[in-house]
């Protein structure tokens, strides 16, 4: 009887002993997801580009304009500023929450300008803004083949 005795309690010393354990574990876990969540919030910005179009007199000619960018980040940190003609930043900032650039652009296509957070590999757009080509005059509708008399 005393061995019995002495096999239970030991028994629930060894469960109670596993559950402390797994509790700890999940603990642990939770809070190491909890810390990674907080650190992977992505911030939040705004980017405005002025002017917003770009006019040309004909359809298809280049399109000649100053743009200024000006973006600001609900917090602090390292931004680099992209277009879409481009693979290099156009500029980068190290602990800033807003910034300013400005640069003549020549395009006869629409033009993306977007911000990123600097480490970011992947490039996740943070914020866009794009820059719309217009034409005065479109493109001549009128076919090749007519001909006229006078």
């Amino acid at each position: 009887m005393k061995l019995l005795i002495k096999n239970i309690a030991l028994l629930v010393h060894f469960a109670l002993f596993h559950s402390l354990v797994i509790i700890g574990l999940v603990i642990s876990l939770s809070a190491s997801s909890f810390a990674q969540a907080v650190n992977t919030t992505k911030p939040s910005a705004t980017l405005k580009l002025s002017p917003k179009q770009c006019i040309a007199l004909h359809y298809g000619q280049k399109c000649y304009v100053d743009i200024d960018v000006q973006w600001s980040a609900n917090k602090k940190g390292a931004y680099c500023l992209f277009s879409s003609q481009q693979d290099l930043h156009l500029a980068c900032w190290s602990e800033a929450r807003q910034g300013h650039y400005a640069k003549e652009i020549v395009s006869n296509t629409n033009v993306i300008f977007y911000l990123t957070e600097k480490d970011d590999k992947q490039r996740v757009r943070l914020v866009a803004a794009e820059l719309e080509m217009a034409w005065v005059y479109k493109k001549n509708v009128r076919s090749r083949l007519s001909w006229r008399m006078f």
